[in-house]
């Protein structure tokens, strides 16, 4: 008998390698993704699907992933979403409409850790989800 899926997740980047690895380590987990390599793309996915969170890269082609979240939260606030970047932390105001940020180099756990965390908290206040993930990640790095 198939199981079901945790949860499905949609996720948005425009590279191909980082979208594969990611969707790769989610499924292996027992989520279901829906990969999408444009906003326009992801969008059209978000709109049409049933869709626990999301997963966004800051950095897309024409736009950036703090954007289509803002749109994203307009239509379906309810919906998580975790805004990854490869660079460092981003200008306050560009994580007013998201869940969670990470930082792309963080390790698999962390980002499963982060994932889970999106899924089982987005119920919560923002200001203690944060808390909750610096208090998750100094507990990781004392490890």
């Amino acid at each position: 008998m198939k199981r079901r899926p945790k949860a499905t997740i949609l996720s948005i980047d425009d590279d191909w390698k980082e979208l594969i690895e990611r969707k790769t380590l989610l499924e292996s987990n027992g989520y279901q993704v829906l990969p999408a390599t444009t906003s326009e793309e992801g969008l059209r996915l978000f709109l049409s699907h049933t869709i626990d969170a999301v997963i966004i890269d800051y950095q897309l082609p024409g736009t950036d992933g703090a954007l289509v979240a803002a749109y994203m939260k307009s239509v379906k606030a309810h919906i998580p979403i975790l805004l990854v970047c490869a660079y460092g932390p981003l200008p306050e105001k560009k994580l007013r409409f998201v869940d969670k940020f990470l930082s792309k180099s963080q390790p698999p756990g962390i980002f499963l850790a982060s994932v889970n965390a999106l899924l089982a908290g987005h119920d919560k206040p923002f200001f203690h989800r944060w808390l909750d993930q610096w208090k998750f990640r100094n507990h990781v790095e004392k490890l």
